[in-house]
Parts: C-alpha cells; sequence; structure tokens
C-alpha cells in the first residue's frame, strides 16, 4: 500500500496559492505516496489539474461551525483514509483537532496552533521575517535544506479550455500587440486596498506614457471598485484613444481564466493579496501595495521581479495581521500617503529590468 498523507491548509485563497509549492516539495519528498489536501470550499479550483495532488477535500467550514456533528462526519471520513502522516498547514483549532481525529501516527505542525499538544512534532512559525513558503517548509525539512528557486514559488495548472478562453478574449477586446497590465484594486480587507483615486492617477500615466492596454481584475464583489474607478477616470485629460485601453475583467473570469491572464501579463499592480501569489506563480513583474499590512509578514511576492510600495515612518504599521475595516488612528496614511508617480516609475522599472 502507498503511503498516504494529508495537508491541512483552510485559510485563504492567498495562502492556498502560496501552499502549492509546500504540496509539491511534500510530493517529491514522498514520490510513490497519495498526497490529500485539504481546503476551505469555494477555493478548490486553484488546485485542478496539479500532478502533485491525489485528492482535494472541501471542507465547508460555515457548515461544520452550526452542526457539531457534520465536522465528527467528516472527521470519520478523513479517519477512515487511514493516513500515515498529516502536516497541519494551517494553524487554527479547528485544523489540529482534524488531525488528530485522523488517527494519523505522525501529526506535523505549528507550535503557535490552537490545540498545538495534539500534534505529534512541532515546529516554530514566526509571525514576521521568513516568508510564508519557508513556514511551510520548515514542517518539511531543516532550514539548511529549504527548496530554492522555482521551488519556491506557487504552482498552479491552468488547462486547455482556459488557455482557448483567453486566446479568444484576448482577440476579441485587445485592439493592440503591446501587450497588457494588469490592476488589482481590491482586498477583502479594507485598510489594504489603496483608494481608488490613486489607482486612477496610476492608470492615467500608464496610458498617457506607455503602449500597454489596462486591464482591471477582481471578483463580481469587486464591481462598485471597478464602477468607481471608471466614473473617475471620466474627468481625467485623456485622448480618447488612451481611454480606449482601460478594459476590465472584474467579475469576468473565474480562477483558472484568471491565471492564463496572470501568465500573459507584462506586469501586475496589486494590494497585499491574492493576486500577488497569482502572479508569483508565472514569475510575473509585480508592484505590491502595502498599506496597513507589512512585508515582513511573509506575503509578499516571489516574482524575480517586484518592488514594495510602502509608507515609512508610521509608528501605527501594523495594525493587525490581516488589517482591518477602518484606520484605527482614523487618517489610513498608509495609503492616503501613497505617491502614484512613485508607483509608476515602480511598474516602468519592473517591466524594464
Amino acid at each position: 500500500m502507498p503511503e498516504k498523507i494529508l495537508i491541512i491548509q483552510t485559510a485563504f485563497l492567498g495562502d492556498l496559492i502560496l501552499s502549492t509549492s509546500f504540496f509539491h516539495a511534500v510530493k517529491t519528498e514522498h514520490p510513490g505516496a497519495e498526497v490529500h489536501v485539504l481546503v476551505n470550499a469555494g477555493t478548490e479550483s486553484v488546485l485542478d489539474n496539479n500532478p502533485d495532488i491525489t485528492r482535494v477535500w472541501p471542507l465547508e467550514k460555515k457548515r461544520i461551525k452550526k452542526n457539531p456533528f457534520a465536522f465528527l462526519h467528516f472527521a470519520g471520513l478523513l479517519k477512515k483514509e487511514h493516513f500515515n502522516k498529516v502536516y497541519s498547514a494551517h494553524f487554527s483549532f479547528r485544523s489540529s483537532l482534524l488531525s488528530y481525529l485522523t488517527k494519523a501516527p505522525i501529526r506535523i505542525g505549528y507550535k503557535e496552533s490552537g490545540f498545538s499538544f495534539l500534534h505529534t512534532r512541532t515546529v516554530q512559525r514566526p509571525k514576521q521575517g521568513p516568508h510564508e513558503v519557508e513556514k511551510l517548509f520548515s514542517l518539511l525539512f531543516e532550514e539548511y535544506d529549504f527548496p530554492g528557486g522555482r521551488e519556491r514559488r506557487p504552482y498552479l495548472f491552468p488547462g486547455p479550455a482556459e488557455e482557448e478562453s483567453f486566446l479568444t478574449k484576448k482577440k476579441e477586446i485587445l485592439s493592440n500587440e503591446e501587450g497588457y497590465i494588469l490592476i488589482a484594486p481590491s482586498s477583502l480587507w479594507e485598510t489594504k486596498r489603496m483608494p481608488e483615486e490613486k489607482f486612477v492617477s496610476v492608470i492615467t500615466q500608464i496610458l498617457r506614457k506607455r503602449k500597454e492596454t489596462v486591464i482591471l481584475i477582481g471578483s463580481k464583489a469587486d464591481l462598485e471598485i471597478e464602477n468607481t474607478i471608471f466614473r473617475l477616470m471620466k474627468t481625467e485629460p485623456l485622448q480618447l484613444r488612451e481611454r480606449t485601453r482601460l478594459l476590465s475583467l472584474v467579475g469576468k473570469t473565474n480562477l483558472k481564466e484568471l491565471m492564463v491572464w496572470m501568465k500573459n501579463s507584462k506586469a501586475i499592480i496589486s494590494n497585499d493579496s491574492s493576486p500577488i501569489h497569482f502572479a508569483s506563480a508565472f514569475n510575473t513583474p509585480t508592484v505590491m501595495l502595502y498599506g496597513a499590512t507589512i512585508p515582513a509578514f511573509g506575503y509578499g511576492s516571489l516574482s524575480d521581479k517586484h518592488k514594495i510600495m510602502e509608507v515609512q515612518g508610521l509608528s501605527c504599521r501594523p495594525c493587525g495581521i490581516h488589517g482591518g475595516r477602518i484606520c484605527p488612528e482614523g487618517h489610513f496614511r498608509c495609503m492616503m500617503d501613497q505617491n502614484p508617480v512613485r508607483i509608476f516609475e515602480a511598474l516602468e522599472e519592473v517591466i524594464k529590468s
């Protein structure tokens, strides 16, 4: 019987994308093993076509929070798989408990995780310093053995249908052959979003000074942000031929289609959010905008060409691991003081370098 390994990662989409380099490392270290991955339901499509994974287990967290019997039933299904080893890449109480209930003889997690005593071996997970990928690798390797180069970056595998969809859509919407630059103006947390008017200023500079098309990306939840940007763009001093190079795919792509758009982009400008990690998978040049959070948390770009844009000298930063809904100080200077000219210069640098 082949060895069976379970990896638990039920965090946000961006965390799951970063974890794919860990999945690859586990499969490389255990080439004959079945690798099962437990994820938050709704994020599993980013793992489609991944050759490192034998099976994906989507977990409906809202359902099991409300229904303890559903939780125990799910845990029972995992136990029946007779896993030899479990890696808890997430550090919640729930993840530790699920790991324990599998009854796997080896259960590895973080010392800082909830119910960490349920693991058979634990490693430290510092809040600041190492990149998230290094924190994941620490579950599997000693520090001197951490993979480097390409193996640090995420592994995403769009399929032929997504490639075909991209080529068709690209032919429909792009009017020139100069390529395109992606703009990701949203984030789940408001204090991680640069204000729309500053994105408008950056977009205007790109349209006036460069030849690429600018494309907004995001989910259907970001349509209000898209509408605000297009409304503000109407007052910008642009010629008609420049205006026609601003397009939007907000709410118009699924996660796998977004991968292909990311792969073929000249560059992306994004808040500290999941598009950064999509870009890392394809080594897309990236300009990262930090507000409430800081790069030291370990979620920055892994692309070879990237720039970090943050306002220095603010004692209130960071104000939380994820940011928050409102600025606790009331001034939001971490984003209000971002300089659109410097952001544009950073974009030019990552494209040229």
